[in-house]
């Protein structure tokens, strides 16, 4: 009986791999993609449902609808319910235009990119956010413009995660990493900051859910410990486990960043040779 189960099991991935790449002839074998019988039937009846309302072809695709049963432990009524409020926020914000505004000063301010792949292909967002003074934009009145372009670069990577599939290679997220070499509290920890930080997860987790693998933090100073502690109380616990510190040991850091990420990926900030021209 075992036997059978693991067949009917095998042979049900096998339609959803077939079903979700058909077009791209693609091979992705993730745990992402792995479900049992209940939650396909929930898939399926997902998709019937939210396929007349989504604006784009590939929000009809099965690798994408997952990501919104899986944020909601496929809940059917939750999960639409949640896909229903991004799509009025993409809406609302003009997601799909965000790419055509110029954010060439905004970068020069706060150093975040998306230019890199990790060792699978996926898309790889460094951010020196030490070196972004948190404060000052929340005085002088950009911080909006600064999380709008954060959710811009979130968008790119989503972009990039698709563009990686239909190449056929086995990316279903990307990899985040900060470096906080800079960072002090009257810069970053500030109130505003700190409330700055949360609506940028709280957009994250709202927005982009299950798309990152990793969310690597190096050069933390061990007086951010406070501000993390009240920043993981504010996410989900799936993004707490996605997290992993690094003080200010670059041995260390470098190591763990290089097993998963090409040295050439990466600019010296982040232990690697990579040099940008902007």
């Amino acid at each position: 009986m075992n036997t059978s189960r693991n067949y009917s099991f095998e042979l049900l991935l096998a339609a959803i791999l077939i079903v979700s790449f058909a077009k791209c002839q693609c091979s992705i074998v993730d745990d992402d993609l792995t479900i049992t019988q209940s939650q396909k039937q929930t898939l399926d009846m997902f998709r019937a449902r939210m396929s007349p309302i989504v604006p784009h072809a590939y929000m009809r695709d099965n690798i994408y609808l997952i990501r919104w049963l899986r944020a909601k432990n496929f809940n059917l009524k939750d999960a639409e319910l949640f896909l229903r409020e991004n799509l009025k926020w993409r809406k609302s914000t003009g997601m799909d235009k965000i790419h055509s505004e110029d954010y060439s000063k905004a970068v020069l301010e706060f150093p975040i990119y998306v230019d890199a792949v990790d060792k699978n292909g996926a898309p790889v967002i460094t951010c020196l956010l030490g070196v972004h003074d948190i404060r000052q934009a929340h005085l002088t009145g950009r911080a909006p413009m600064f999380l709008r372009f954060v959710d811009k670069i979130m968008d790119e990577a989503e972009m990039k995660v698709r563009n990686a599939q239909l190449e056929g290679k086995n990316v279903t997220r990307f990899q985040f990493v900060i470096n906080l070499d800079g960072f002090n509290l009257v810069q970053h920890g500030c109130p505003n900051c700190v409330v700055g930080t949360l609506s940028f997860l709280s957009s994250y987790e709202n927005h982009f859910p299950w798309l990152t693998d990793k969310i690597v933090i190096i050069n933390a100073p061990p007086n951010i410990q406070a501000i993390l502690q009240a920043l993981r109380s504010a996410i989900t616990d799936r993004t707490r486990r996605q997290i992993k510190i690094f003080g200010t040991d670059k041995n260390e850091w470098q190591k763990y960043l290089l097993s998963f990420i090409d040295k050439d990926q990466l600019t010296e900030d982040f232990g690697g040779t990579l040099v940008r021209h902007n």
